[in-house]
């Protein structure tokens, strides 16, 4: 016989045990246009059978009276989606000289966190928790109301089918657009050295167009972009393959460039939802020492002209970037982008750093009026006047925050692993969904992480296939290099944690929603109310329960309010 439970999208199921079963008169609440998930845990009751089952959902829309459901004819209904929830091998599952206690395991051991459609294929239930993700994503259209549910699996034999049921209220309220950018560095080469595409082919576009719906359908509205071959995560003397949207020939000493990958490029993204551009780094990561890797036709023969061996001073550098970032500044400004369009310099640079001194200096005229943003972690560089927008580690933050730091960001990545939010595989789900709840407290004006599709070891010395290898070749805690797998025919496979991080992302936006109805003040203190503390991005309730309620109070709210 099969047993059920109906458990919330913060449990990680078969990692800790028993799963934590929902109310049975628990009530999901959504708002319209966004998706809110939660999972059916299910195993084999007699640990000594092994049985096949085939999904079978139906979607039924109920009416309450006084607490009775009663059926009424069937009606429009929110858009369900269920997957399968697969584990992955987490070999490097976190910093075993940097962690806290607030860390599901830290041994290496397959963990829940890749989702997989169900095809017509069964589903095997044995003495292990598995689980089921369900999706439930109502239209800008969609009837409020409350609905149940049902979700069916029947035994391959052909005997009793198990119903999970959940009841879902749709809340006649929008979810705003998020008011803030959000970027998680995309790398092209990801599309290319796995599918074995060239850059900028018809079948590159194709796939990236894949890649980039689901990129904005889960928060993202900023994207990174490969003017050059981005210099992120390369070790010095290597090469990552080249991404170069912008082709340069070279003519005597001036420089003839042609943006037509690069129009296409801002076409599609447009078209497909992103706001804001993020050009790539002018200059090697770590302290901006040596150029990026650029290619352009010399003599009629594509070669490449700067790289690591091109110190980053090199008067021939500098004399391309002045050709190269006026051109491109004409083509953003005469698409009207300039003003969303941000540009880097060097990520993580060293203050001490000659060589980031003097990048700056040369590139500052050539980017007058625009915006230079960086991730840093020392409130000098912003003081300096290094930054415009300072991004910065949220374990290094509290400085940023005590001085008030007009139009700061934030980010975590592989070094975030004591105490403040992140996303490792290894952590509670709770852990990334709190970010939003904490990036509203802190009025935070943007949302930086480096990796959505990073399928390369540590510095790119090898590629990897991210469905055997999660850990960037063992050296990133897992989970940390990207969201998506690659799926077949070009179409990725969402995780876990970009379910997850997307609630997080609704959870600030429906807060800000609230605060234009009652305003910041009020929702601030309900957020202290439910909490009993004072929020930072190390100190906040660590139980899912906070959260949840948190959530449900907020929509009660807006029920409460009206549009």
């Amino acid at each position: 016989m099969l047993e059920t439970r109906l458990v919330s999208s913060l449990e990680k199921v078969g990692i800790c045990g028993e799963p934590t079963e929902l109310n049975k008169d628990y009530t999901f609440s959504v708002l319209l246009g966004e998706t809110i998930s939660f999972q059916i845990a299910y195993r084999e009751s007699d640990k000594e059978k092994v049985s096949e089952y085939h999904l079978n959902k139906e979607v039924v829309r109920v009416h309450e009276t006084d607490g009775v459901h009663e059926k009424l004819q069937e009606m429009e209904a929110p858009g369900i989606r269920v997957r399968r929830v697969l584990p992955v091998m987490c070999r490097y599952s976190c910093n075993p000289e940097s962690w806290d206690e607030d860390y599901l395991f830290r041994d290496s051991r397959m963990a829940p966190d890749l989702l997989r459609d169900i095809g017509e294929e069964s589903l095997t239930a044995g003495e292990e928790w598995q689980s089921l993700w369900v999706d439930i994503t109502p239209g800008q259209g969609q009837l409020p109301g409350n609905y149940r549910v049902s979700v069916s699996l029947k035994p391959a034999d052909g005997g009793k089918e198990t119903e999970c049921c959940a009841d879902v209220r749709v809340i006649d309220s929008v979810l705003p657009p998020l008011s803030i950018p959000h970027t998680e560095w995309f790398h092209f080469d990801g599309i290319v050295n796995y599918y074995k595409v060239g850059a900028f082919t018809e079948e590159f576009w194709k796939i990236f167009k894949n890649f980039l719906e689901v990129y904005v359908r889960r928060g993202g509205n900023m994207i990174y972009v490969p003017v050059l071959t981005p210099p992120l995560d390369t070790g010095v003397g290597l090469e990552r393959t080249t991404i170069q949207l912008v082709d340069v020939e070279v003519s005597g000493d001036k420089y003839c460039f042609d943006f037509s990958n690069l129009e296409r490029f801002l076409d599609i993204c447009l078209a497909d939802g992103i706001t804001y551009f993020e050009i790539c780094h002018l200059f090697t990561q770590w302290g901006a020492a040596a150029a990026p890797k650029v290619e352009a036709k010399v003599n009629g023969e594509r070669k490449k002209i700067f790289g690591w061996d091109t110190p980053s001073d090199a008067p021939e550098y500098l004399h391309f970037l002045g050709e190269l970032l006026p051109a491109l500044k004409g083509v953003l400004a005469g698409r009207g982008l300039l003003p969303q369009t941000f540009f880097h310099i060097s990520d993580e640079p060293d203050l001490s750093s000659a060589h980031y001194q003097t990048a700056q200096k040369a590139v500052r005229s050539l980017l007058e009026g625009c915006t230079i943003m960086e991730a840093v972690s020392d409130y000098e560089y912003y003081e300096k006047g290094l930054v415009d927008i300072p991004v910065c580690a949220v374990n290094h933050i509290e400085p940023f925050l005590e001085k008030h730091t007009p139009g700061l960001w934030s980010y975590f990545c592989c070094a975030q692993t004591v105490e403040v939010p992140n996303r490792f595989i290894s952590m509670p789900s709770r852990r990334n969904r709190i970010y939003g709840i904490l990036m509203y407290w802190h009025e935070i004006s943007g949302f930086l992480h480096w990796g959505f599709n990073f399928y390369n070891s540590a510095l790119s010395k090898e590629q990897i296939d991210p469905y055997e290898t999660v850990d960037a070749g063992g050296t990133f805690p897992a989970g940390d290099a990207f969201l998506v797998y690659p799926g077949e025919n070009g179409v990725p496979e969402e995780s876990i944690r970009l379910m997850v991080q997307e609630e997080a992302i609704s959870d600030y936006r429906a807060l800000c929603a609230l605060e234009s109805r009652i305003g910041r003040d009020k929702v601030l203190e309900l957020i202290r109310q439910e909490a009993g503390m004072e929020l930072s991005f190390r100190q906040y309730p660590k139980t899912d329960g906070f959260i949840l309620s948190l959530r449900d109070k907020v929509n009660r709210l807006l029920m409460e309010k009206g549009n």
